[in-house]
């Protein structure tokens, strides 16, 4: 009976398409990458805050930034967060790829409030994930990077991310969640 509702699920699309996991070709880590560790802190609607995720490479070299402005955090499972609020969430990074998650699930941001996460592969991304793909070239290839959100089993949708070949790539978010860089294939 599950097999048969995850069938049921897999057709699902949200508004302005979704892919399956196998439709996108992530950005890789490069081999001698070292992995980022992941960091706990609190958001308060107090303040704003900005983390970093680094490479422990020695040169702090960034992996991924979280900026959230004061007065963003709108609700946690459903329930409203006021002025004073706060919430303890988690950045960690996936292994081998550029994405990240950001929990808890259900923490939801204002719409116009600028929250952005920002990934930095320049030294790190493996490019050549592009060789035998429909991208002509490596710089064709970043050109097609977005910032993607799962959203819900092996369903995927483009975050809109921003920036240019070769360089840092950023997105709005809405709410917490899986995110990864990659192109559709």
């Amino acid at each position: 009976m599950l097999a048969l509702l995850l069938a049921a699920c897999e057709d699902l699309t949200i508004p302005g398409g979704s892919l399956p996991t196998e439709e996108l070709l992530m950005l890789p880590l490069g081999s001698s990458a070292p992995a980022p560790a992941g960091v706990s802190f609190y958001l308060s609607n107090a303040h704003a805050t900005t983390r970093n995720l680094i490479h422990n490479d020695g040169f702090n070299t960034l992996f991924a930034r979280l900026q959230v402005p004061a007065g963003v955090l709108s609700t946690l499972d459903g329930a409203p967060l006021g002025a004073n609020d706060s919430v303890l969430v988690t950045l960690s990074a996936d292994p081998g790829v550029y994405g990240l998650r950001l929990a808890p699930d259900g923490l939801r941001f204002a719409t116009l409030g600028g929250v952005t996460l920002t990934f930095s592969y320049v030294r790190y991304g493996d490019l050549t994930a592009a060789t035998g793909s429909r991208y002509a070239d490596q710089t064709a290839y970043a050109n097609a990077l977005d910032v993607w959100r799962e959203t819900s089993l092996d369903r995927w949708v483009s975050g809109g991310g921003s920036g240019t070949a070769l360089n840092d790539i950023t997105t709005s978010l809405s709410q917490t969640g899986h995110y990864v860089v990659a192109a559709s294939r």
